[in-house]
């Protein structure tokens, strides 16, 4: 992330904070790691083929024939459908 970026991100965290007082507390930390993991995610359902999605899942430690697995090809052919 450029460091304007980066300076606007966190202007962004603490306006966010600031506008919720009295009401019930967000979690800076588990917003930013929501918003990393959508970035990988679309990262990963651009994969081309099934065989590279399948190693780009192994290599994140999902085994074969696991439910994780199954889940994630499942998503990833429903997103590759036209």
């Amino acid at each position: 992330m450029k460091e304007k970026e980066k300076k606007q991100a966190e202007l962004d965290d603490v306006m966010r904070e600031e506008t919720r007082r009295g009401r019930r507390p967000i979690d800076i930390e588990e917003r930013r790691r929501q918003a990393q993991l959508k970035r990988d995610l679309r990262m990963y359902l651009r994969i081309a083929t099934e065989q590279e999605f399948r190693e780009a899942m192994r290599a994140l430690g999902l085994r074969d024939g696991s439910r994780q697995l199954d889940q994630a090809l499942t998503i990833w052919r429903t997103f590759r459908e036209p």
